[in-house]
């Protein structure tokens, strides 16, 4: 299908823009709408966001969005900054004293709040933030100690035992439910014997299935297609590919399917786990963030993702070789304490690495090296 004529290509995401005379570089950029691109551009720790749109780049006011009422209040007070702020969604504000607020459009905050009530069973090994404030569209929470676990260097030699202790929490978590028992669930209903024990503690505890992964494949698919270029033909075969596994050797949610000879490791997910969602302290131990999309899925989902990232990290330069297989080693301790399937973490890891490949697509540093990714995914 031929793009309309003000659909953005790849070439057309600028690496950096120009604000009051200064050169910003544009660090991440994301589908906004049809021919519009949202942009998050750095100049130090200072971070601006805008719109991309035929050609012509805008940029919001600094402080400014009239999609999060919250951003300009916060700002507001000195020695709050901004962390991230993808415009007219989402951004993050670090405050003056240490905590963290998140700014999202006007009636959307609820949906913050309720992710961090489904997070609860990963506090059997997690510390996580604490909800201390919230209105309609900003919701303040505590801060974690530690240091991120993207961050190899500042880690130094507690690399291994970071990972190791991050990875037995994050097993912990399914002690809340009995994933080895056969399930019989519906998308979006909490009906099976292995998740009665969580689905009483957290109350519509959203599923996904098989099913939603390949449903977020191809709408990834269709939001990277004119950025994709030449590899549009390969990410088509890969998504082919990757589909049938997903709905072949495990939980077909959709259609009710029972009768897969996959196994079906169910039990609370992250959903979105990788290495800057989780924290590490020496004396806390691990911390997770973000845990809005929480929910119940196939647990090999969150490791796959895992690995996809270690591969991803490495490539980057952000992780050496060594500290990748670090990583990928206590991820496959993991699988195999947790009596989880070894390929199907590699049938996650497939889907999450053509899913990246298409969200870097929108990043001009990287989207000429998204093709590493893909290599990866092939069997």
């Amino acid at each position: 299908m031929t793009p309309g004529p003000a659909a953005q290509t790849v070439s057309d995401i600028p690496e950096f823009v120009t604000i009051e005379g200064q050169k910003w570089t544009v660090c991440r950029a994301w589908p906004a709408s049809r021919g519009r691109i949202a942009l998050e551009a750095q100049h130090g720790s200072a971070i601006r966001s805008g719109f991309l749109s035929n050609g012509r780049v805008d940029m919001l006011e600094e402080g400014r969005d009239s999609k999060l009422p919250g951003l300009e209040r916060l700002l507001g007070t000195a020695g709050n900054r901004v962390v991230s702020h993808r415009p007219g969604k989402r951004a993050v504000i670090r405050l003056a004293d240490g905590r963290f607020a998140k700014c999202v459009r006007s009636s959307k905050a609820d949906g913050i709040v309720a992710g961090q009530d489904r997070a609860e069973a990963f506090r059997n090994g997690f510390a996580l933030p604490t909800v201390l404030t919230a209105d309609d569209s900003t919701v303040v929470l505590s801060a974690l100690p530690g240091v991120e676990l993207h961050d190899p260097q500042r880690l130094g030699a507690d690399w291994s035992r970071a990972w190791a202790e991050a990875l037995d929490a994050w097993a912990l978590a399914a002690s809340t439910t009995d994933t080895t028992t056969e399930t019989d669930m519906t998308a979006g209903a909490d009906t099976s014997a292995a998740t009665n024990t969580i689905a009483a503690a957290m109350p519509s505890m959203p599923v996904h299935s098989a099913s939603s992964e390949v449903q977020v494949l191809n709408e990834w698919r269709d939001r990277a297609r004119v950025h994709l270029g030449e590899k549009l033909a390969e990410v088509d075969a890969l998504i082919t590919q990757v589909s049938a596994d997903l709905l072949s050797d495990g939980a077909s949610l959709a259609d009710g399917n029972n009768s897969s000879a996959g196994e079906r490791n169910w039990g609370p997910i992250h959903r979105d786990l990788h290495d800057k969602q989780v924290m590490w302290d020496p004396v806390a131990g691990p911390g997770l963030l973000d845990v809005d999309t929480a929910c119940l899925g196939e647990r090999e989902l969150d490791l796959g993702n895992l690995r996809a990232h270690a591969q991803w990290r490495s490539h980057q330069g952000i992780w050496t070789q060594d500290d990748a297989e670090v990583v990928i080693g206590e991820i496959s301790r993991i699988t195999s304490a947790s009596g989880l399937d070894p390929a199907r973490v590699r049938t996650y890891e497939r889907s999450a690495l053509v899913r990246l490949a298409c969200v870097y697509a929108f990043r001009p540093r990287w989207s000429p090296h998204t093709g590493v990714m893909l290599e990866a995914a092939h069997e």
